[in-house]
C-alpha cells in the first residue's frame, strides 16, 4: 500500500461504532465462487458517527489498485472491517463534518484505523473541517447509485496470461458483488476477489477476448464484450452500470 501514515491515527483508540450485522467478515473463497461481503453500511440506514483524519496517496490508487486517485482528489481509506477485503472498493460515501459535506470514493484501506475512523484525502478533509485540527468528528453514509458519468473500464493485471487472469473493474459506482467471465464458445465462470480488488481466475480463461458480466451490490448487472488479454492497459468500454 502506497500511502502516508494517518494524521494522529495512532491516537485514536475506540471500539467498533458499527452494529455487528454491518461489519463485514473476512473469508476466503476458491475459484468458481464469487467473494461477496457487505460494504460499510446500506444506504437508508442511519449515518455512522465517527472520526476523520487525513493523508495523501504517494502514488497509484491505494489498496483498491486503481491506476491513480480520482481526478478531483476526493477519496477515503477505510478501516479493515469496513474495507472488508476490498468489498467496499469503488463505492462512495457522503461525509459531513463541522464545515460541510463532501462525497468521496473508497480507494484504500487504513490498517491502523478502528471501525468508525475514516482517513480522508487532505482535499476532502478541508471540505468538512479545518486541516489544522488533524482529527474531527464526522458522520458518513454509503451513497446509493452515485452518478459516475463514465462507462466501465477494465485493466488486466501484469503477469496475466491464458493460464492466470486478474481483472480490475473501474468506474462502476456501487460496490461490486460478482464478476463473471466467458471466453468465446465457453460458459460463464465466476471469479474470486482478491483483497487488492482484482478478480482472479487461478487457472486462467484462455487467450481472450472475453465477455465480462458485472453485478453490483444494488442488483444492477451488465455485460461488456471484447475485453482483451492485454496486461497493464486501461480498456474503456461504452457500457454503464446504470
Amino acid at each position: 500500500m502506497r500511502r502516508l501514515p494517518s494524521v494522529l491515527a495512532a491516537a485514536l483508540a475506540a471500539s467498533s461504532l458499527l452494529p455487528s450485522h454491518a461489519l463485514a467478515q473476512s473469508a476466503r473463497s476458491g475459484e468458481g465462487a464469487a467473494v461477496v461481503r457487505v460494504p460499510v453500511k446500506a444506504a437508508g440506514e442511519k449515518a455512522i458517527r465517527g472520526k476523520a483524519t487525513f493523508y495523501e496517496l504517494r502514488s497509484g490508487g491505494g489498496n483498491c489498485s486503481y491506476p491513480s486517485p480520482p481526478a478531483d482528489n476526493l477519496y477515503v481509506a477505510l478501516s479493515p472491517a469496513e474495507y472488508a477485503a476490498a468489498a467496499a472498493c469503488g463505492g462512495y460515501l457522503n461525509v459531513t463534518g463541522p464545515k460541510g459535506s463532501v462525497r468521496v470514493k473508497v480507494v484504500d484501506q487504513c490498517p491502523e484505523c478502528p471501525a468508525g475512523h475514516i482517513d480522508l484525502s487532505r482535499t476532502a478533509f478541508a471540505r468538512v473541517a479545518d486541516p489544522g485540527k488533524g482529527m474531527v468528528g464526522v458522520s458518513y453514509r454509503a451513497v446509493r447509485h452515485p452518478r459516475i458519468g463514465r462507462p466501465l473500464s477494465f485493466r488486466v493485471k501484469e503477469g496475466s496470461s491464458r493460464w492466470w487472469l486478474a481483472l480490475l473493474v473501474i468506474d462502476h459506482g456501487n460496490p461490486l458483488a460478482s464478476i463473471e467471465v466467458k471466453a468465446a464458445g465457453g460458459a460463464w465462470r465466476r471469479l474470486a476477489r482478491a483483497d487488492y480488488n482484482y478478480w482472479i481466475a487461478d487457472s486462467g480463461m484462455g487467450r481472450g477476448p472475453f465477455a465480462v458480466r458485472v453485478t453490483d451490490t444494488r442488483g444492477h448487472r451488465v455485460t461488456a464484450g471484447r475485453v482483451r488479454l492485454a496486461p497493464a492497459v486501461i480498456q474503456r468500454t461504452t457500457t454503464k452500470m446504470y
